[in-house]
């Protein structure tokens, strides 16, 4: 009898541990185009950064398609990935990088003369084949104002707000070559 409700409050005591879990913030819903020069820019990176906060936003990001457009979506810790971003102020940065070529292999494990750390920070763009830091080299198809995570002049309007959950958001981001950008 002993055992089985040292076994039953155990049993309890998971399903409230598994059902008592961090709960997610509440997401905003957010699409929008980008163009670059007038036309839609495609395969370009829009990421938002939490402009402080209450500690309950996160990073939102999304890929535009060959017409400019695109949708957020927020990773969170336990890797789940959810479309919207968390009600808040944030920095948009926009970015556009040539496509790096993976490094060629079988993907089998290296042979006994390589070093299989060197090799894989490699593929992971840490570092070059002679072990020196890689930084940043994949050459930018737009201006790099755009991606970086600050406002350096006016000229680059980089600042948004997304609202409550209720009211999706649409963003217009447009930029030109100049370096000269605008959220609204």
């Amino acid at each position: 009898m002993h055992k089985k409700l040292i076994g039953l409050f155990c049993v309890a005591l998971m399903v409230t541990i598994v059902g008592c879990g961090a709960s997610k913030p509440p997401l905003t819903t957010v699409s929008g185009t980008v163009s670059y020069d007038g036309k839609p820019l495609d395969g370009a990176t829009v990421s938002l950064t939490p402009d402080g906060g209450d500690g309950t936003q996160r990073p939102a990001n999304g890929i535009t398609d060959g017409d400019g457009n695109f949708t957020l979506t927020t990773v969170f810790p336990d890797g789940e990935i959810v479309d919207g971003a968390v009600e808040g102020n944030y920095t948009v940065r926009v970015t556009k990088l040539v496509e790096s070529e993976m490094p060629e292999g079988d993907g089998g494990p290296p042979s006994e003369d390589q070093d299989p750390s060197a090799e894989m920070m490699a593929m992971m763009g840490g570092m070059d084949e002679n072990g020196n830091p890689m930084i940043n080299t994949a050459e930018s198809l737009i201006n790099e104002v755009f991606g970086l995570p600050y406002q350096i002049s006016q000229a680059w309007q980089n600042k948004c707000a997304i609202g409550p959950v209720e009211t999706a958001a649409a963003l217009k981001i447009t930029l030109s070559s100049s370096g000269t950008g605008t959220v609204e």
